[in-house]
């Protein structure tokens, strides 16, 4: 036989056991490819079974099943994506949490060494028999009178007195973020 014979062949034996499945065996290959966990092939072999045997109540019951079935996966899906997007969401909270704890911590190490350096530069003036004098006092009268010391003293100061005006700001500027979840 040649081969456009046997494929002639094929094609008559395939049409021919499709058109004559009967509205039974649509339902059961339907209902078992749902089984099989095959939604979209079950919901596809339902469909063509109502397409040759339209009216039939089982493979309308089974498509109307099949639809359900569909609509709470698709709501599964929706309900996971929205989940993963909450806890990204949190993660990058959590991010800009630690980096803005981390910020404040290194703000708070700095001023630590700061002020440790002033009081070395203040117990050095006391060693050398001089006096620090206090911050109130630190404006300058003239600059061509001040030593290099006091100068950096008062920069020193006027440093300080920036950045804790900084942290202020950022303190009051920064609320505290609220959850969106309702425990």
């Amino acid at each position: 036989m040649s081969r456009v014979a046997r494929a002639a062949l094929f094609l008559f034996m395939l049409t021919g056991g499709l058109a004559a499945q009967s509205a039974e065996d649509y339902f059961h290959k339907g209902a078992n490819a749902w089984l099989d966990g095959k939604l979209g092939d079950a919901l596809r072999i339902t469909v063509l079974g109502l397409q040759q045997h339209k009216g039939d109540p089982k493979l309308s019951a089974l498509l109307k099943k099949l639809q359900e079935e569909a609509e709470k996966q698709q709501q599964q899906n929706e309900q996971q994506q929205n989940q993963q997007e909450q806890q990204q969401q949190d993660q990058e909270q959590q991010q800009d949490q630690q980096q803005s704890q981390q910020q404040q911590d290194q703000q708070q190490e700095q001023d630590q060494q700061q002020e440790e350096q002033q009081q070395q530069a203040g117990e050095q003036d006391q060693q050398q028999g001089q006096q620090p004098e206090p911050q109130q006092q630190q404006v300058a009268p003239d600059p061509e009178k001040i030593s290099k010391e006091e100068a950096e003293r008062i920069l020193n100061a006027l440093q300080k007195d920036e950045q804790n005006l900084q942290k202020a700001r950022k303190r009051k500027g920064k609320a505290p973020r609220r959850s969106s979840r309702d425990w």
